[in-house]
């Protein structure tokens, strides 16, 4: 059971307890844990990112390699700090308490695991998709983590391990994004041949399919290496002066050839004002693609899904509507890299790839609104239009 006598009172929360050790109490708990020679050898044994927190989930202590992660954002010891706070988790500021008291927190690997081990015996795992910021750039990370109870000077503590598994996990999704992608448009590309080669259709029509799959193939081999490339920060932008018609009439052109457009209408919402913008022609084609392909496969045949250009002040917005609600569940999780309403598919990748592309390389804003009544928009607010655009 979790003592709240240390505990001064905090906001109301969306989910975990928001109140934090009052400072008397914060201070002795650090001071524990400094002379605890037992924590000493937690902290230089455990392999991985290693907390000491209190039952109000503040870090007392914390391994070097911790320390040394977390050390350009927080400029020194995270004492006092929840985990969520001081790798600079996206949705901290959505909280009333910080840190576990947000609606997406729900969804938590690690705060579930520390709540777990907080109410029960023995070491509790979970899995952390963290989205955060990092010096301008939105990132994401995994953790595998690890919470355990433990007793200093009769105090109840966590201790919590976090093992970066980002690479393992970027390989996993990767691999299976792309080998499933290739093989569907291998399959398609040998059914063609096999008409061809057995007469069963026009040479004429057969030979335009094989051209069109080998098209397709091409640009998913460019999407991926491109991805990669983005993650690793080695993709150059080039920008040039875009239409915003123009560019909403190429992207349609490229949905009507998609299998996923089969059935449903793509619509062009006219608009009025300067439709000239400076950005990079194929990445920004690239967000939107992935904003209409994700709009259509959460359509059903006969409905629409509306493509817009616009302004926000000065800044060019482009935008993706489709009719249907998203729930609520997906929505706190749908930018993550692990992340997946489409999982059973192979499929995934498309909204982190639009956080990635349009905020770390087009120096946008991407978001979206999603309600039963009003539908799905997933949006990218673009930089100040130049002005000589």
């Amino acid at each position: 059971m979790r003592d709240s006598s240390n505990t001064a009172p905090g906001p109301k929360t969306f989910f975990a307890p928001a109140g934090r050790a009052a400072p008397d109490v914060l201070h002795r708990e650090v001071a524990l844990c400094q002379e605890s020679p037992l924590v000493a050898f937690l902290l230089a044994s455990l392999q991985g990112h290693v907390a000491i927190l209190n039952e109000q989930r503040q870090i007392l202590a914390a391994s070097g390699p911790l320390l040394e992660a977390l050390e350009p954002r927080c400029g020194g010891a995270p004492t006092g700090l929840r985990p969520g706070e001081a790798f600079g988790c996206i949705h901290v500021p959505e909280g009333p308490g910080g840190c576990g008291t947000s609606h997406a927190c729900v969804h938590c690997g690690y705060l579930l695991a520390v709540l777990a081990a907080l109410d029960s015996e023995g070491p509790k795992e979970g899995e952390c998709h963290l989205s955060m910021r990092r010096n301008g750039r939105w990132e994401a990370v995994e953790f595998q983590v690890t919470a355990s109870r433990l007793q200093v000077g009769g105090h109840p503590f966590i201790t919590a391990v976090f093992k970066d598994i980002s690479s393992e996990r970027r390989r996993e999704v990767l691999e299976r994004l792309f080998f499933h992608d290739i093989a569907n448009i291998l399959q398609g590309l040998h059914g063609w041949s096999e008409c061809l080669s057995e007469g069963t259709v026009r040479a004429e029509d057969a030979a335009r399919r094989i051209l069109n799959i080998s098209e397709r193939l091409g640009q998913e081999v460019h999407s991926h290496r491109r991805l990669l490339q983005a993650e690793q920060g080695r993709l150059a932008t080039e920008p040039t002066v875009l239409q915003g018609g123009l560019v909403l009439q190429e992207l349609r052109t490229l949905l009507e050839r998609h299998p996923s457009a089969g059935g449903r209408r793509v619509e062009l919402v006219p608009t009025p004002g300067p439709a000239s913008f400076v950005s990079d022609p194929d990445l920004l084609l690239r967000v939107l693609y992935n904003m209409a392909l994700n709009a259509l496969e959460a359509s059903t045949p006969a409905q629409t899904v509306h493509l817009s250009f616009g302004w926000r002040g000065d800044r060019p917005r482009f935008a993706v509507h489709n009719p249907g609600g998203m729930p609520e569940a997906i929505q706190h999780q749908i930018f993550s890299r692990s992340f997946s309403t489409k999982a059973a598919k192979g499929r995934g990748l498309g909204t982190y790839a639009m956080k990635l592309f349009g905020e770390n390389l087009l120096q946008g804003q991407v978001g979206f609104e999603s309600t039963p009544e009003a539908g799905t928009t997933f949006w990218i607010l673009l930089p100040p239009r130049l002005g000589g655009a």
